[in-house]
């Protein structure tokens, strides 16, 4: 392996710590070796074996591809669903809280989400409708056996899974985040609550319209995070220096799948769905650079609606809540058939 490339691996290795000490004593366990033999890796005066290199971009998700193709038009992502192959919600769900425990080892992290639908984070404060994405993406997108032919209920998912959700939605309320909406970001689950509706798919039809006021009090409460300008869990009370900064905005003219962008004092992290909820995950440098100035002129061009902006805020959630009240409607039509 040339010096150069043993460096670019350091490099990265380093972008996940805030001194180089601590570097030489997470690589000295890892590799099992003394803290001198890892100061003279890293000066270059050792090289590598093939296991410890397997071991580093192992621990520290580095791309060998991605360092040794930097100068070329060539992205390299990781794509969650080759990674970890589940077959239950729990273990779609641990995938999910060990990405957001990682993104709080980066140091300063900050997140900022485009979508186009109602954010994964927010369907975890509201255990019915996380139940209901669970049950539509299982049937979809992850492929479980187990509810092939099976009409919805809310008892699909066991109470250890909700333990997870519930640590997953308090590890994003620690992060400080800005995020990017428009009006049609109800309509994904609103059309797949009518659709399960329409063909008999619930146990209970009446799950339907709890689903629904489910969408409601979710989108109330991004409306009141919005207000207070700070993110927190549905009935507690936010304190100005303790919870994490929620930043919202407005854009209608953007068209973009569920984005969202990790930024550090260390480095960058992409994410982008592909096969929702499956995700493409890079740290490449140009594309996260890319999707960052992206998301800068994006948000310039857009209304703010959080803080102080309650006009703009009034005008935006009324037109959210008369959609899912005009969805709400066309269910109850289809259970009087």
């Amino acid at each position: 392996m040339s010096p150069d490339l043993q460096a670019k691996i350091f490099d990265a290795i380093s972008q996940h710590h805030n001194k180089k000490a601590e570097v030489v004593e997470s690589l000295s366990d890892l590799l099992q070796v003394g803290k001198d033999a890892i100061y003279r890796r890293m000066r270059g005066d050792s090289i590598l074996t093939p296991d410890e290199i397997d071991l580093l971009c192992k621990k520290y998700r580095i791309s060998l591809d991605a360092l040794v193709f930097d100068k070329s038009d060539t992205v390299f992502f990781n794509y969650n669903a080759f990674t970890q192959k589940v077959s239950n919600f729990r273990e779609y769900l641990e995938g999910v809280q060990q990405n957001i425990e990682a993104a709080h080892t980066l140091p300063n992290c900050e997140l900022y989400y485009a979508t186009m639908e109602i954010p994964a984070f927010h369907y975890f404060y509201n255990k019915e409708l996380t139940a209901f994405k669970l049950y539509v993406w299982g049937l979809t997108s992850l492929g479980f056996d187990f509810l092939e032919g099976r009409k919805f209920s809310f008892n699909f998912v066991s109470p250890d899974n909700f333990t997870i959700t519930d640590n997953i939605a308090k590890l994003y309320n620690q992060l400080p985040s800005t995020e990017l909406y428009s009006l049609n970001i109800v309509d994904h689950t609103l059309n797949h609550i009518e659709y399960i509706a329409a063909i008999d798919g619930f146990e209970n039809p009446e799950d339907a319209l709890t689903l629904c006021d489910a969408v409601q009090s979710t989108m109330a409460h991004a409306r009141n995070m919005a207000e207070k300008g700070m993110k927190f869990s549905p009935g507690s009370e936010p304190k100005e220096g303790v919870n994490a900064p929620f930043d919202l905005y407005h854009n209608e003219l953007v068209s973009t799948n569920n984005t969202f962008l990790l930024k550090s004092s260390a480095t960058k992290v992409l994410y982008t769905t592909f096969g929702n909820p499956n995700f493409l995950m890079t740290t490449d440098d140009r594309m996260c650079n890319y999707a960052d100035k992206w998301l800068e002129s994006t948000i310039k061009k857009s209304t703010t609606i959080s803080n102080h902006s309650e006009k703009s805020r009034a005008w935006f959630f009324n037109r959210l809540e008369k959609r899912i009240k005009r969805s709400r409607n066309r269910i109850e039509l289809l259970m009087e058939e």
